[in-house]
């Protein structure tokens, strides 16, 4: 059982100036914001695999408090500076023990001569899906809103946003340009930063720097609404090896174009022509002597691949419905550590649990660590293809950016979220390129659907009552000998319940239901990404049942307080000896100004 006690008080988005707190006087120039949260964390497991277990505590109790101090200050009309002061204290460390000062956060931006932009310091960026991007993660369609408070906590800390940006530090110039003719206008941006230092011995500073540029034109015919949007991009990841004695590093470049074609665009109809294509490069770089003495850079090794990424986007206006349909081709080695790295890494140490049972086996992730585990999340980018678990995402486990790739993908979306009836749904067959340790390929096929039915506006319920449902189907096979043979198939399903009982004050209900059972090979990647073996067949025969309720008073927008249960049963079909629970109760209280 957990209990978890949470105090927030948060400003706009963490990435923006501050707004709350101005003075009367519309000339001040410093202004502050912030966010606290405590925690009171107890969490409980129970179950088969504990009978003959005499070592693994059944309830541990812990929790933080902190606060996030944002000032925001405007020395003149073209300069902004922001820096976010986090005060830390573990629960247990009473009068000031445990207690850590750090700076969360610190930026720097501002207008050059009312045309460049510019920024350095902390920065979110985001290019395209296969150059800058930072895909979801596993374990969710469409969330419960029941879910939805442990995992902003954890959207918070690691610095995710809703336009899939990545956390980094260094500097940014942006521009733009508009034009009379052909061209309307021309945004041009270009960043460079350290995602990595030296360590001064064997490990090297890692750099990243990229650019976008985007043009649109005029409209080509009134008539049927020609026009287009094209953009160029690049970015180059690569290590110093100047800096410590590290002797061997990698660059990788990827350069694309995407595009936007709307060949008619009239009241009730527009159809486009979308898509991205581009190739990467990934070298292996190795110091070395020369015959005068000095050191250069060697590449040992390059490998290059291409991608595309080619559809059609049909959006009937009246109807507010969309369709898409598109083609995709990714190389087996293209290879872009900017879009390719995940959220998840699935092989951290759990902060709960870590190790069970009498053999004090690693216990895999689940449904319930995914939900609230900070400890497994991460906004680092990877110089190889990250572990994964292939129950919860098999067919695109990196998001579009997925190597070894082709097929085709198609879309629906209908309505809006304040529609009485909205949803989604999203399916792709795909086949490998190049067989991995056979010639033979994986087939695979994913299905996504979500649904929201906002009831109150079918029986004229004055407040809110809404039912959220989201799926996900997903299987993958290859024929061939017994030893080549894989067939694996995951299906999850989640229900919400948001029932607003009286004025501010919800009951929220939800559950998820997961099942993965048979077989697939998962290969083991070394550094600069090659594969280095395949261990034994990957067995999946579990079921998970997620459970949550709790209510919720909003005393004001952004300021509320949740008490909650969850619970999660872990149910292993061909040995129920290793069965367990995990629950856990909490209370939050969020308070935003």
């Amino acid at each position: 059982m957990t209990i978890l006690l949470c105090f927030c008080y948060s400003a706009h988005t963490q990435d923006g100036s501050g707004k709350a707190m101005q003075s009367k006087d519309d000339k001040a120039k410093i202004q502050f914001n912030g966010l606290g949260r405590a925690i009171l964390s107890q969490t409980g497991i129970d179950g088969n695999i504990l009978d003959a277990d005499s070592s693994t505590i059944e309830n541990i109790t812990d929790g933080e408090f902190l606060l996030d101090l944002i000032v925001n200050a405007s020395p003149n009309k073209t300069t902004e500076v922001q820096s976010i002061i986090r005060l830390r204290n573990e629960f247990g460390g009473f009068f000031g023990a445990g207690m850590a000062l750090e700076v969360r956060e610190l930026w720097l931006r501002g207008v050059i001569a009312d045309v460049l932009k510019y920024r350095v310091g902390d920065m979110d960026l985001a290019m395209t899906p296969y150059t800058l991007f930072l895909p979801d993660e596993e374990g969710m369609v469409n969330e419960p809103a029941v879910f939805a408070p442990q995992r902003d906590v954890i959207h918070y800390e690691q610095f995710y946003t809703d336009d899939n940006t990545r956390r980094m530090q260094g500097g940014k110039l942006d521009f733009g340009l508009n034009f009379a003719q052909v061209i309307e206008d021309l945004d041009i941006s270009a960043f460079v930063a350290r995602i990595r230092g030296t360590d001064f011995f064997i490990t090297p500073t890692r750099l990243v720097a990229g650019g976008e540029f985007d043009f649109s034109t005029v409209t080509f015919n009134d008539s049927l609404g020609m026009k287009a949007n094209v953009g160029l991009n690049v970015i180059h990841t690569y290590d110093d090896l100047q800096s410590g004695n590290a002797n061997t590093g990698i660059r990788n470049t990827v350069s694309s174009v995407d595009f936007d074609i709307t060949l008619l665009d009239k009241k009730n109809i527009s159809f486009h022509i979308v898509g991205e294509t581009g190739m990467s490069n990934l070298e292996t770089a190795e110091r070395v002597e020369n015959d005068t003495g000095d050191k250069e850079n060697n590449i040992t090794s390059e490998e290059d691949d291409t991608f595309l990424d080619v559809g059609i986007q049909v959006e009937l206006k009246k109807q507010n419905l969309m369709l898409s349909a598109s083609f995709i081709d990714i190389g087996p080695d293209f290879f872009s550590v900017g879009a390719q790295s995940k959220r998840i890494e699935y092989n951290g140490e759990k902060t709960f649990y870590n190790r069970i049972g009498t053999n004090r086996m690693l216990r895999r992730p689940t449904l319930f660590d995914l939900n609230r585990d900070r400890g497994l999340y991460t906004f680092r980018i990877s110089d190889m293809l990250m572990g994964y678990d292939p129950r919860y995402a098999n067919a695109m486990p990196y998001g579009d950016a997925t190597p070894n790739r082709q097929g085709v993908k198609v879309g629906l979306v209908c309505g809006k979220i304040e529609d009485k009836i909205n949803a989604t749904v999203n399916a792709a067959f795909l086949q490998e390129l190049r067989g991995q340790g056979t010639l033979q390929l994986k087939n695979f096929t994913l299905l996504r659907a979500a649904a929201n039915f906002n009831i109150h506006k079918f029986i004229s319920y004055k407040n809110k009552l809404r039912l959220t449902l989201g799926m996900q189907v997903e299987s993958t096979s290859r024929e061939g000998q017994e030893i080549e043979q894989v067939d694996l198939n995951s299906n999850l399903i989640e229900v919400g319940l948001e029932a607003e009982l009286f004025s501010k004050f919800e009951l929220l209900l939800g559950a998820k239901l997961f099942s993965a059972e048979g077989t697939e090979y998962i290969p083991s990647i070394q550094s600069f990404n090659d594969i280095q073996d395949f261990p034994s067949r990957f067995v999946a025969d579990d079921k998970e049942t997620l459970i949550g309720a709790g209510f919720k008073y909003e005393f004001k927008k952004d300021t509320y307080i949740t008490l909650q249960y969850n619970t999660l049963i872990l149910e292993k079909e061909t040995d129920p000896l290793n069965d367990y629970d995990l629950n856990q109760f909490y209370v939050l209280y969020t308070m935003k100004f």
